[in-house]
């Protein structure tokens, strides 16, 4: 028996229906849509709002302070080469300092307020005290008292004399190295290097100095023979026993008295 056309068709019609109603819902809820969405931006603007006015924090996105121009990390540096050269120039004896040679654990006079130390150049002793009680004395080496004459500009000269007056120790340095001055090139005839590693002279102020003030220290003698003597260019030289004791005993911040 062949099947009646109306049993075909009956499929064909049903989706025909169904896709006709579905066409109509999907208009329906556009048009909703279109309605309501005005109604819910107006009933959450208060909130959007709210949202708007706090800052957005994404902490993976943040510069750390250590990072930022103006941070730590982009510190200019104590010295510039043109301040360095300027401190070498003027200086009668300048140790190269830096963070392995200063003394570890180092204290201020304020803790022995009662340590100070005194240099009598005519008789080149120094002596450590404690108040009126002396606790120790060595033979000094002092300033020669020449001048030197810069030939390249005779108004520009160097006097080699240990300052006379009240000072205090600013620094203390372990294995110091030498940062050698105009002045001692000229001295010995030689040109003046332009290079600031050509300056450097490990070895020449013995295992420990003490600065005072405009490049002047206490270090070691290079010759022993000469203790006593007013040979050098101001500094005051020691032997290494006695800038030893002297190095470990006195703290920052001691007073230096030089008659």
């Amino acid at each position: 028996m062949a099947p009646d056309n109306r049993d075909l068709q009956f499929p064909w019609k049903t989706f025909e229906t169904l896709k006709s109603t579905g066409s109509i819902v999907f208009r329906a809820a556009v048009a909703s849509g279109a309605l309501i969405l005005p109604l819910l931006l107006v009933l959450a603007s208060p909130f959007l709002n709210a949202f708007s006015s706090t800052p957005l924090s994404i902490p993976f996105l943040q510069i750390p302070q250590s990072l930022s121009q103006d941070g730590p990390l982009f510190d200019k540096p104590a010295h510039t080469p043109q301040t360095l050269f300027q401190e070498i120039e003027s200086s009668p004896s300048q140790p190269l300092q830096t963070a392995s040679n200063r003394s570890p654990n180092q204290k201020s006079a304020s803790t022995q307020a009662k340590i100070s130390i005194l240099v009598d150049i005519s008789r080149h002793r120094l002596f450590v005290k404690e108040g009126d009680h002396i606790l120790h004395e060595a033979i000094a080496s002092t300033g020669r008292g020449n001048i030197l004459a810069d030939p390249r500009n005779p108004e520009r000269t160097w006097t080699f004399e240990t300052p006379k007056g009240t000072f205090s120790i600013e620094s203390k340095l372990e294995k110091p190295v030498w940062i050698r001055p105009d002045w001692a090139f000229i001295e010995q005839g030689d040109p003046v290097p332009g290079k600031m590693v050509d300056r450097l002279k490990p070895g020449m102020l013995g295992h420990y100095a003490l600065g005072f003030g405009n490049g002047y220290f206490i270090h070691g003698a290079l010759y022993l023979n000469l203790l006593g003597q007013d040979v050098t260019h101001g500094c005051i030289q020691l032997h290494p026993q006695d800038l030893q004791f002297v190095f470990k005993t006195v703290p920052l911040g001691t007073p230096l008295t030089i008659i």
